[in-house]
This record gives C-alpha cells, sequence and structure tokens, in this order.
C-alpha cells in the first residue's frame, strides 16, 4: 500500500497553526496506527528542523520509529547532510512520477514538494500531489488557477477540442483537515477532496 503526507515538520513550533512538540507525538501515533512495515509511504518535503546536532538527533529519534518504507522527496527546508537521517529511507531524490492503484486503474503521479502549475502529464490524466503552502493564501490562489484552467478545457471541448483530462493537483500536507496528520492513500485523498469540493459548492448554493 502507498501512503503520502508532506510538511511533517518534526521539532517545529508554530502560533498559526497551534503546532507544538505534542503534534510530532500525535504525527507519530496516527502514522502507526496506519501504516505497516511493508508499506510505502511518499514524504513530500519538509521531514523537520535541521539544525544543530540536538535538531537531527531529535528528528532521526522522530522518523526511526515510523513504520513502512519511506521515500523522501525533498522540501526547501530539508538538508541532506546527515547520514543518520538518510539511512532511515529507501530513497531522496527531488522530484518523483510513479504509479499508484485507485479503483481498479492505475493512475500516474507526479510528487513534487512545491505546487507545480503545469507538471508532465498534466493533461493526459497524471495527478500531482504537493505541500509547501499549508493553508495559506498562496495555496487558494493554485488551486483557483487550476479551477479556471479545467472550466476553460471544458469551453474548449464544447468547442469540438477534446481535453479529455483537465489538470487535478492534491495538497497533502499533515495540518489539513482531511490529513489530520497522518498519511492517507490515493484512494481517501482522491474522495477526501472530492466531498470538501461538494460541500463548498453546496454552501455557494
Amino acid at each position: 500500500m502507498n501512503y503520502y503526507i508532506g510538511d511533517l515538520h518534526f521539532g517545529c513550533t508554530n502560533k498559526y497553526e497551534n503546532r507544538t512538540l505534542e503534534t510530532d507525538k500525535l504525527i507519530i501515533e496516527n502514522w502507526n496506527k496506519i501504516v505497516h512495515q511493508n508499506d510505502d509511504v511518499w514524504l513530500i518535503g519538509d521531514i523537520g528542523r535541521f539544525g544543530g546536532s540536538k535538531d537531527n538527533e531529535y528528528l532521526c529519534q522522530c522518523l526511526s520509529v515510523l513504520k513502512g518504507r519511506k521515500h523522501w522527496i525533498l522540501g526547501n527546508h530539508d538538508l541532506t547532510k546527515d547520514a543518520r537521517i538518510n539511512q532511515l529511507f529507501v530513497e531522496i531524490c527531488d522530484y518523483k512520477e510513479i504509479t499508484d492503484n485507485y479503483n481498479g486503474l492505475n493512475h500516474k503521479l507526479v510528487l513534487n514538494h512545491c505546487p507545480i502549475f503545469t507538471w508532465n502529464g498534466a493533461y493526459k490524466g497524471t495527478i500531482h500531489l504537493y505541500a509547501h503552502v499549508h493553508n495559506n493564501t498562496d495555496g487558494l490562489l493554485y488551486q483557483e488557477s487550476l479551477q479556471k484552467l479545467r472550466e476553460l478545457c471544458r469551453e474548449e471541448n464544447i468547442k469540438g477540442f477534446q481535453i479529455k483530462n483537465p489538470p487535478y493537483s492534491y495538497n497533502v500536507g499533515a495540518m489539513l483537515d482531511y490529513m489530520d496528520y497522518a498519511p492517507r492513500t490515493l484512494k481517501e485523498i482522491l474522495e477526501k477532496n472530492k466531498e470538501e469540493t461538494a460541500i463548498k459548492q453546496s454552501l455557494a448554493t
């Protein structure tokens, strides 16, 4: 089974998200309730606070107790200078393209820490998973832009063009309501986002 999550930020605290070190314990607890040792978990950037020896040691302690095979897509705050941390991962890369299954169909995925406006296969059904933007305004503007692109695709189809797969991209930041500080499967990501979209549309009418 494949799972996805970004912006773990182990060792980080902040006021605007009420982030404390207790959040780290919550992530570890939620993770190990869901993930099994033979599962693959894709960490899409910003895994934690890097700094001095104590920071890195704490981060290493958090990561080492997480179940599953861990794949690290590097984020803007990530460093790869500590071998103790690096050895906890199956692979470390800046960007990754993989295939996952949902509803009996294989889906191509592009994994990148920062959201990409147009990605490889964006109009061929490839789904983009990202993190980085938390619940910030730039993340909302990004999704609004993609929605406009999808509307343009529908308009082009009415004119006779055939754009069968408009672009879809999803934020898998740990702090989002639907993620709830736990890794999620592709099925959960797609279905929870559909539910949220439906709720927003009903509230708008």
